[in-house]
């Protein structure tokens, strides 16, 4: 029995839909289907037969089998097609196609259908499932478009949003980070300003007491020769070209007041030689016409104050008149000289202060209405209207800096304060602020406003715009909106850093007296800068996008509901054909038991696709640009005739590698191969491939290059010229030497076979002997210089490239090539050389080894002098490391909150003996685990360590690199740096160790503790850097036999590393470094600890001294012994663990240090005789200059196996027992193991050669 019934009438429009049931549609014959409807479907599957291939492709993948018309062979090829291919962009296709076609949709019925037609209501009842499921998914595809509709709403306002606060905040961050950088350059410059006035200034007082000396004259009765003259020439050469005068003041008792002012009036023609220099000066840009001096109308002979002479027996302890002064008022009606300067209400107190103090004082503005004189006049305004520099508002405040004059003032380079010094008189330069202010920022940046204010109660704003400074008027005027932003600082926070930097050496200021704060702020300007209409603009773009994305969705998905009413108007048709002719159970069955989808098996023609054939070189080309080739094709292979290939390696690579972490290897190869392919990229240079530290690259494939010799060589160059550039940079990340590594490069032009070699990854391969040849022009070659051969040199000649080359003088015998003609190319190619200066502060290294207080202060009052370029890089990678270093300190604190600040402040400054091997620990107490640290610990990478920590940083590392003596061919700077760099990477290997750990603790007491204590790795580098401070070059035991003071002072014992802690330590003290210590240690339990791991590390480099050796091989059997250790699992108390712990970690650290110290000799093979010469050297040196009995030839050979048996190898076994270093100690050992077995072979050969270069240079040496 076949149940029929007819379609509902109310569903004849074209956007109902209709679902073919749940598990698909029955295909059935084309003579059951309603012929007239059919005939018109599969005219129109012919006009859109690929969208139909698509659509059933679709159909399929969403479970439903949709064929019927007379046409259904060529419907199922499309749907093979479509369920068969496999290709990426169909992907995409099908899974857009997914999301319209699971809902499926209804057709609707034409009036044949409703007049009895197999498709008429006669086959199906309003009732049937098949109508059912189709109004219910119908129902489903509405809601389903509602909702994608508002999600598209949704996710555009949310998106919109996203971007406009996203840009909004990062042209905050900008501007908040703009005012920052220019907070820093004004600080800077203020500091550095001042400091270079101040020695124009010191030089021209200490040129009036050394003339005063040589005419045997006293203070005040001194006139310096031609002063007008010296003091123009300090005005224009000096940095005080923008000050409105120099005065002198003397200093004169009443007793000396009537000899003084006669005086006075004999030797004032100063004044007519003032007034003429003057009139000759170019550097004042307002000119006024001053007469000459008449001495009879100046109203100058007596002292006076506010026009009136000054009465004797004045109240006050001395005069200070006025003297020698440049330049000049008008005469008529202006005291020339005799302006008794004690009595101004202003001046006065900082005259006194100069004299009480004998220190530079800054004195308060003297042009603001409060400094009137009495009478209402004040003097400097007329200076001012008439030396006002250009640009300059003459009621912008003015200063004057009063300048002590000290007696002891010739006996140095500079002024400094002795106990015997006087001052005899005062220099005052009165300089408008404006100067100061100039030249700070570049001119794009504008808005920094500056706000001065001074405890006399005054203050001033200036807004900086580029390297101009506007006034803006007195009292603080900063917009109070940025508030938030207010950094202040006074003139000493500032750094008027003249100690640390060597640019002035003369009088400290005085922080007492009218000291200046200066506050710094942005301004709506320096906002509106950085203030765009992107956030606008973007959301809007953004927002479009997706108003865009969201038509063209809709739009789509009208275009399949309206191709998919064809194919749903067929299924129900099929369905309606088969309830007539089946009972319901039967339909059913057949209806639930059909197939999926039945796949084509006839798809492979058809996704061939392109042309039958294709020659190779298209091939080649296809593989380079697309990827993989198929097994199935030919292989992919041809000879190129004219190409270049180019072989560039890193000389000296290996054995820089042996001394690193990996990950510093990679950093440095990534970053140069990653410039040397964007240098390919813009040449149009093909790279191969890279093989360690070779780059293969050629020109002339895949597409020809007439001119492939050249591109190459200017490929070359500029690769040379960006990795040497890149090394200088990197060396501060990477570590001393990077800047010595060079780039051997060798070129050679000829034809190749390339092709891809497949498999399993397959790989673009060059093959022929012009790759060969290439590769023996690099290994033949030198560094930093391009090798080419004959064949590439005949193409640069054809290039008219002739003046590139430069035949090389001798022939070069090449492996498997013989003797062959090679060139030196340069390509000429103007480049500006990078340069890097920078002045810092070198302490004197020429301490001798005296008692370590006296080493101390002795270094303190020697000049300062400039470090070489080495050392600055070498302190450049001490200070990186170093500062990762306490950046971990700090955030360790900050993960931790107040829980250290409960503690007492550390006491730095207690008193210590001399004896510091008598604070060596047993055990050093670390810190326990606490998981505070381990869950809230921050990325260091985020904490900015304060400017003042950085840069006191930095001065105490170039300090401690100063007191290392140059001439020392061993222990040096260069050797502290080298241990350094094998202590940082050890403490890598403890930090990132090799093993999984799930939780921190676990990791914490794999390591001891020590991975879990930033300041106790911080101390094993520091230690590294000071463990040889004022190291003489001879051992402990030369001292001692010398008989050296230093050596009494420490009993004989360690003598070397004791003196190198007091030394390094006492630098540490001073206090300049006051917020580097704060920053190292916050409490005093810190303070203690570092103090304690610095003297074991240190001491523990004396491996000489027997009672520390047998004392350290105590704790070793203490802590790593097996037979302790399986003795000591019963303990049950947790302190008891604890300082089993500790021990271990001491252990530790002094291996460290130990293994460090000796670090060339677990080393590559060219580390380890580089570092062996040096320390020959400085031995032999020691046995020429008669500081060692025996000469070290003798016993260097045997000496080193033994040295390499009984301490290098099993320091190394230790190290590997230690179970914290990971692979680092198989690599040390291995080395060691290499290095003793190939010193064993060459040994001999390498000292003959070392008494060769040394022992015929005696001479040389000692120099």
């Amino acid at each position: 029995m076949i149940k029929t019934c007819n379609v509902n009438n109310k569903n004849n429009n074209n956007d109902a839909d209709a679902d073919a049931d749940n598990h698909g549609v029955i295909v059935v014959p084309s003579n059951i289907i309603n012929t007239e409807n059919n005939i018109n479907d599969d005219d129109d599957d012919d006009d859109d037969d690929d969208r139909e291939a698509s659509n059933n492709k679709a159909i399929e993948s969403g479970g439903r089998l949709v064929t019927s018309s007379k046409n259904s062979d060529n419907g199922d090829t499309n749907n093979g097609d479509a369920s068969s291919g496999t290709s990426g962009w169909g992907d995409g296709d099908q899974s857009t196609t997914n999301r319209s076609t699971d809902t499926g949709y209804s057709p609707s019925n034409n009036s044949s259908s409703n007049k009895g037609g197999a498709g008429g209501k006669g086959f199906l009842s309003e009732d049937d499932p098949a109508l059912n499921i189709a109004e219910k998914e119908n129902r489903a595809v509405s809601l389903s478009r509602i909702v994608m509709i508002f999600v598209l709403v949704l996710t555009t306002i949310c998106v919109s949003l996203l971007v406009y606060t996203f840009v909004d905040n990062a042209e905050k961050y900008s501007f908040e980070l703009s005012f920052n950088d220019d907070t820093i350059k004004l600080q800077e410059s203020l500091g550095s300003s001042m400091d270079k006035k101040l020695a124009a200034v010191d030089s021209l007082a200490m040129l009036m007491v050394s003339s005063a000396d040589e005419k045997n004259e006293t203070f005040p009765f001194t006139t310096l020769t031609d002063f007008a003259v010296k003091a123009a020439k300090v005005r224009h050469v000096m940095m005080l070209s923008n000050a409105i005068a120099l005065q002198q003041y003397q200093f004169v008792t009443e007793e000396e007041r009537i000899e003084w002012e006669l005086y006075a009036k004999e030797n004032e023609q100063w004044v007519q030689d003032a007034i003429e220099v003057e009139r000759l000066d170019t550097t004042f840009t307002a000119k006024t016409i001053i007469p000459d001096y008449n001495g009879t109308n100046n109203f100058s002979t007596s002292i006076r104050y506010n026009d009136s002479p000054v009465e004797y027996n004045f109240t006050g302890p001395y005069y200070t008149p006025s003297w020698q002064t440049y330049p000049m008022l008008p005469s008529d009606g202006v005291t020339a000289y005799n302006f008794n300067a004690i009595q101004h209400k202003l001046l006065g107190p900082g005259i006194k202060r100069v004299r009480e103090t004998k220190k530079v004082v800054v004195g308060p503005v003297v042009n603001f209405e409060d400094s009137n004189e009495e009478g209402g006049r004040n003097t400097l305004r007329l200076w001012a209207a008439r030396h006002v520099p250009e640009g300059v508002d003459a009621s912008e405040p003015i200063i004057q800096v009063l300048y002590p004059i000290l007696n002891t003032a010739p006996n140095g380079g500079t002024t400094h304060i002795e106990p015997n010094s006087t001052v005899v008189g005062i220099l005052s330069s009165t300089i408008y602020w404006h100067s100061y202010l100039k030249n700070i920022l570049p001119l794009g940046e504008r808005g920094l406003v500056v706000v001065f204010a001074n405890t006399c109660n005054q203050s001033f704003t200036y807004e900086i715009n580029g390297h101009e400074a506007k006034w803006l008027g007195p009292d603080d005027l900063h917009d109070t909106q940025f508030d938030y932003l207010k950094q202040t600082l006074t003139f000493e926070e500032i750094g008027l850093h003249s100690s640390l930097i060597g640019q002035y050496g003369g009088l400290p200021i005085d922080h007492e007296h009218c000291t200046y704060t200066v506050s710094t702020y942005p301004s709506q300007t320096m906002k509106d800068m950085h203030h765009t209409n992107n956030p606008i603009i973007l959301t809007v773009i953004a927002c479009a996008i997706f108003i865009f994305t969201a038509v063209t969705f809709l739009g789509y998905d009208k275009i399949v509901a309206m191709r998919y009413q064809k194919v749903m108007k067929t299924a129900i048709q099929s369905t309606a054909i088969v309830s007539s002719l089946f009972p319901a159970q039967i339909r059913d069955r057949l209806l639930e038991g059909s197939p999926d989808n039945k796949k084509g098996s006839n798809s492979g023609n058809s996704a061939m696709g392109g042309s039958v054939f294709q020659p190779t070189k298209t091939r080649l080309r296809t593989f380079l640009n697309d990827g993989e080739p198929s097994q199935s094709s030919k292989p992919i292979a041809d000879l190129f005739p004219h190409t270049t290939v180019i072989f560039a390696d890193i000389a000296g690579f290996t054995a820089w590698s042996s001394v690193r972490e990996p990950a510093q290897v990679f950093t440095l190869l990534e970053n140069v191969y990653s410039a040397f392919d964007q240098i390919a990229a813009r040449r149009g240079v093909f790279k191969i491939e890279t093989i360690g530290d070779s780059y293969v690259a050629v020109t002339g494939l895949p597409d020809p290059q007439k001119d492939h010799a050249v591109v190459m060589v200017k490929f070359a160059r500029d690769c040379r010229q960006q990795f040497n550039e890149l090394c200088s940079t990197l060396e501060s990340s990477l570590g001393p030497e990077t800047g010595d590594l060079l780039l051997r490069i060798g070129i050679h032009s000829g034809p190749v076979t390339a092709g891809v070699l497949r498999g399993q990854k397959s790989r673009f391969q060059l093959f022929g002997d012009t790759v060969n040849t290439a590769a023996r022009m690099e290994s033949t070659g030198t560094a930093n210089k391009i090798q080419v051969s004959q064949a590439t040199a005949d193409l640069l000649k054809q290039a008219k490239k002739l003046h590139w080359l430069k035949p090389r003088e001798v022939m070069v015998e090449a492996k498997g090539k013989g003797f062959m003609i090679t060139y030196w190319v340069e390509p000429k190619k103007v480049v500006a050389s990078i340069t890097t200066s920078t002045t810092t502060l070198a302490r004197s290294n020429s301490m001798n080894m005296g008692s370590p207080m006296e080493s101390s202060q002795s270094s303190l009052s020697l000049a300062p002098r400039r470090i070489s370029n080495q050392t600055e890089r070498l302190v450049n990678w001490n200070i990186d490391v170093l500062e990762r270093l306490l950046r971990k300190i700090v955030s360790r604190r900050v993960a931790l909150g107040r829980e250290l600040t409960r503690s007492s402040e550390a006491n730095w400054n207690r008193p210590r003996e001399a004896m510091v091997l008598k604070e060596v620990k047993e055990v050093i107490k670390l810190p326990e685990y606490n998981s505070r640290y381990a869950d809230n610990n921050e990325d260091p990478s985020w904490i900015i360590l304060e400017p003042c920590v950085r840069f006191q940083l930095r001065g105490f590392v170039t300090a401690i690199a100063s007191t290392y003596l140059d001439k020392n061919p061993f222990h040096n700077f260069p050797h502290a740096s080298h241990v350094g760099m094998s202590v940082a990477k050890l403490l890598s290997r403890i930090v990132a160790p090799d093993k999984d750990f799930e939780k921190h603790e676990q990791l914490h007491d794999h390591t001891y503790g020590i991975t879990s204590d930033p300041l106790t790795q911080f101390a094993c580098v520091f230690s590294a850097l000071i463990h040889d401070v004022d190291h003489s070059g001879v051992p402990n035991s030369q001292l001692v036999k010398e008989d050296t003071e230093v050596s009494k002072v420490y009993d004989g014992r360690s003598v070397a590393e004791q003196n190198s802690i007091n030394i390094s330590w006492n630098i540490l003290m001073e206090p300049k470094y006051a917020e580097l210590r704060k920053t190292i240690c916050e409490s005093c339990q810190e303070e203690t600890r570092f103090r304690q791991l610095v003297v074991n590390a240190v001491c523990a480099t004396d491996i000489m001294d027997k009672d520390l050796k047998h004392a350290r091989n105590e704790r070793w059997a203490k802590a790593f012994s097996t037979t302790i250790a399986s003795s000591s699992t019963s303990l049950s108390s947790s302190s008891d663990l604890q300082e089993k712990i500790n021990r271990k970690a001491t252990i530790v650290i002094e291996h460290i240090i130990q293994a460090s110290d000796v670090s060339h000799t677990m080393q590559h093979w060219h580390i380890y005789i580089k570092w062996n010469e040096r320390l020959y050297a400085e031995m032999y040196k020691a046995y020429v200059e008669g500081r060692a009995e025996k000469d070290p030839t003798q016993s260097w050979y045997k000496g080193e196996i033994g040295f390499f048996d009984f301490y290098i190898i099993p320091l190394a076994q230790k190290l590997n027992e230690c179970g914290v270093f990971g692979v680092s100690s198989d690599e040390y050992l291995n080395y060691a193991t290499m290095n003793r077995n190939e010193w064993e072979k060459k040994g001999n050969d390498i000292v003959a050669g070392y008494v060769e270069k040394y022992q015929k240079n005696d001479d040389e040496l000692l120099e």
